[in-house]
Parts: structure tokens; sequence; C-alpha cells
């Protein structure tokens, strides 16, 4: 009966004490509650987080379990602050936070959020480092992705801000060149599809209005370029369609005459090589060989004589031909009334013989055999030439013979001193004469012709002698003669 006594008051006076001091009653006693409002999280726990930082009572224990598995336990400052070490937790695991000021036990339940890429019924989502979801461009391990609205990553193409890109199945952003349904395309490293000329690796290469890679012929500003397969821009011979064609140094198709590694070639209006066949140019005729190039030249230009007016007038007489190919007439008389002269007289004592030098002007009386005389070589007739064609004559004395081809196939004819025999003159022809300028030696077989042509065998010239246009010696003989007279040539641009 005392027993049920003691008992029954020792409750009342506990809810007597509990009613009065709440916060005393039953202090050996922790009460559980769920009131996140005493604990504040300063960041959000994701996957990746190893510290979680907070606020909640001062000089309080907090503790972070994982169900059973204690992750971490710290004694908050004054200013109940605390920051738990942990290590990562998985996604969407439930982690418990418990606070115990000696007290009053509090706890707060959180899923720890997710970072990085999620797979969501099969599509692709990004989670930020707080785990929010992310839209738009994001950048992760360095590749750049996209995704829309909803989040959802983005593959193919992407039309964003007037701007195509490409996104691999991947969904990472392509750079470079990229192959879609059996296209190549570029795109530049901020991602962007290219158009038109585009340079790469060390080659041109143009895209289409739609990005894609063009091959083949390409017409651009009333030009034409060849893309090879690979898509790059070709420069040189290009053989396609069974035909063979020029590119230039900027790509474009070359038309007209073309001058290619030390050869003549001719390229019809639709750019293809015009082959084994004779071609007129003007008044000319080339003929091109199987390779393309020219093999044959025939120019057509005015032959003058040189009698009976003009004996020794052969040189004169030569150029008067060639400057009437440049579309210059002047008389073969002028000419030799202007040529500079060599006014050294002729003499002959204890058997040396005394007179001009043909490399100085002309030597003696050029309008009769009967008195002395003899010729004047390159130097005074290429001087007098550039008073009628400044700053065009080209000198070609000393070069190799192939020099007067090169000009030939150019449409230009050549002035040159070899002899009557058009070959080898025998030494008995020759003789050495003392001029003021040293000695010098001469044969009285030189001859000035116009070489107007050449195929595989001849050289065709007009002669100032001959009553015939383009009179022929084999190549071998007369560049034999030419040799022997000195490599004496001239022509003009």
């Amino acid at each position: 009966m005392q027993r049920k006594f003691w008992m029954n008051l020792c409750i009342s006076l506990g809810v007597i004490s509990q009613a009065i001091f709440p916060n005393l009653a039953f202090a050996e006693t922790r009460i559980s509650a769920n009131e996140q409002q005493q604990i504040q999280l300063l960041e959000k726990i994701t996957d990746q987080t190893t510290v979680i930082k907070g606020i909640t009572i001062p000089n309080a224990t907090v503790t972070v379990k994982n169900k059973e598995v204690l992750l971490g336990s710290i004694q908050t400052d004054s200013e109940g602050k605390f920051e738990v070490g942990v290590v990562k937790q998985p996604a969407n695991s439930l982690l418990t936070i418990s606070v115990d000021d000696g007290i009053h036990t509090y706890a707060m339940e959180i899923t720890v959020a997710t970072t990085g890429w999620v797979q969501e019924a099969g599509v692709w989502y990004f989670f930020g480092p707080n785990g929010e979801k992310q839209t738009g461009w994001i950048n992760d391990n360095g590749s750049r992705y996209y995704l829309n609205s909803t989040g959802a990553m983005q593959t193919g193409w992407l039309l964003e801000s007037d701007k195509w890109y490409f996104l691999k199945s991947s969904g990472v952003m392509a750079t470079g060149w990229a192959y879609d349904s059996g296209k190549w395309y570029l795109l530049a490293q901020s991602g962007q599809m290219q158009t038109g000329w585009q340079f790469d690796a060390g080659s041109w290469y143009y895209l289409a209005g739609s990005g894609q890679m063009v091959t083949g012929w390409l017409k651009d500003n009333n030009r034409w370029y060849y893309l090879a397969g690979n898509g790059a821009m070709k420069k040189g011979w290009v053989y396609t369609g069974g035909k063979w064609y020029y590119l230039g140094s900027s790509g474009s198709m070359a038309t007209g005459w073309l001058y290619e590694g030390g050869k003549w070639y001719y390229l019809n209006t639709d750019g293809s090589m015009r082959k084994s066949s004779w071609l007129q140019s003007g008044k000319d005729r080339f003929y091109l060989g199987t390779g393309g190039s020219v093999s044959s030249v025939l120019l057509d230009v005015p032959l003058v004589a040189q009698m009976p007016e003009l004996p020794r007038g052969c040189e004169v007489t030569s150029l008067a031909m060639m400057l009437l190919d440049a579309g210059k007439s002047v008389s073969k008389m002028t000419l030799a009334s202007q040529v500079r002269k060599d006014p050294t007289p002729y003499s002959k004592t204890n058997g040396q013989v005394y007179f001009g030098n043909p490399y100085s002007g002309f030597v003696g009386d050029m309008y009769t055999f009967s008195k002395p005389g003899l010729a004047v070589y390159h130097g005074p007739i290429a001087d007098l030439a550039n008073q009628y064609l400044p700053d065009r004559v080209v000198d070609l004395t000393g070069s190799n013979f192939e020099e007067i081809y090169k000009h030939l196939n150019n449409g230009k004819s050549v002035w040159v001193i070899n002899n009557v025999y058009f070959d080898t003159v025998p030494s008995q022809y020759w003789q050495t004469w003392n001029t003021p300028t040293g000695k010098v030696s001469i044969t009285y077989k030189e001859h000035s012709v116009l070489v107007t042509g050449y195929d595989s065998q001849y050289i065709y010239f007009n002669d100032p002698l001959s009553v015939t246009k383009n009179r022929k010696a084999t190549i071998s003989a007369f560049k034999r003669g030419w040799v022997q007279m000195g490599k004496q040539a001239i022509t003009y641009r």
C-alpha cells in the first residue's frame, strides 16, 4: 500500500516538473525529434562530397551515418558550426545526420544527390557539382556536350544560335573532320560547321553551303578548281575523264598557252590539254605532240631580201625581219644607216691584217663587195633593236641552244649569227685580224638569218639571201655552226 502511494507521488511530481520546467525534465533521457530547422547544411551532399558542413546547436555532437554505419562524428564549436569528414557515398544513399547536445537529439535524413552522367530510360543527363540537372552547353573531361531544355543529351546535328554543330553518338561535340551519312564535314575548334574555302593540314578544301565537302570539279567566282577524292584542292597536272588539265598555283584551271617544266602546252577553253595536232595561233603554226608539249613550231614572218642593195647587210636585214615580226616596220636601209660602225680602216702589213672588230660595230663597207668589209655581231644589233623595242630585247648570246626553242614556242622569232654552210666552217676559211680592241678570229663565211621554227629534225629560218621563206637545215648541223660562231642570238619579248 505504501509502495503504491510513493510511486503515484513520483509520477505526479514528474508531470508537474515537466509542465513547469520542460527543458530540465528527464535530463537523463534523450528525446528524438525530426526537427530539421535545428540542423542547417551549408552545401548540398552529393556523391562527390567528402566534407559535410553545417550549423546547429553549439557545443553539440554531430554524427553522420549511412544506415547503421558511422561515417563521421565531430563536436560543434561555440557558434554551432561543424565540418564532418566522410568518405564519398553512392548516389541516392540515405544519410542520417544527428545532433546531440546532451539534452536533446535532433536528426535529419538526406538523400545523396547524383553528379555527372546518369542514364534514365535510355536518355543521358548530366548533374552538376551540386547535383542540379544541367541544360545547354557543358564541358566534361575536356569535351563539350549539349543538353536540351529537359536536360537530355543531344546527338547528331544541332542548330544553335544560327550555327550548326555536330554531336557524335557519344554526345561529344565534333571538331575537325566529321563523317555523317556518307559525307564529310569540317567543324572549327569552336564546333561550328564550316562552309566555303577552308585551309586544313596544308591543303585547301571547299565546303558547300550545306557543309558537305566537295570533290571533283568546282566552279567558284567564274574559275574552275579540281578537288581530289579526299577533298584536297589539286595543283599542277590532273588527269580525269581521260584528259589532262592544269591547275595553277592558286588552284584555278588554266586555259590557252602554258609554259611548264621548260615546255609549252596548249589548253582548250574547257581546260583540256590539246595533243597530237597542229594548232594555228594567229599567223603561226605549232604542232603539239603526243605528250601535249609543242614539238614543232613554224612562225609566219615576212621574208626580206638583202640583195641587191646590201651585199653585206645580212645582219640588219635579218633584224628588219625580226622587227616586222614584233610589229615594227623598219626598212633594212634605215637600219643599215643606223647600226653602229667600227671606222677602223683596212690595212695589211707583213702579212698581218689590221681592221675593225665586228663586236664593236659594222666593219668596212656594207653596200658593195668592191671595198673591204665584213659584218657586225650581236652587241650593236641588240642596241639598235632596243631603239625600236625599248626594254623588250632579249640577248640570248652564250645561252644553250634550247633557249631558242623556248622563244620560238612563245611565238617569237630569233636573230642569229651562223654561216653560209649552216654547219662547221673548215679551218682554212678562218683568219685572225688585229683590231683596236685586240685580236679577233673571223671568217668571210659568216652569215645572219632569222630562225622561224623547228621540228624533231630541222631548224627553219628566213635567209635574207633566199627567195623562199622558212629554209631548213638539220638541227645538229645548224647548232654546230651557231656554236662555232660564238652562240650569238637575240630575240624580243
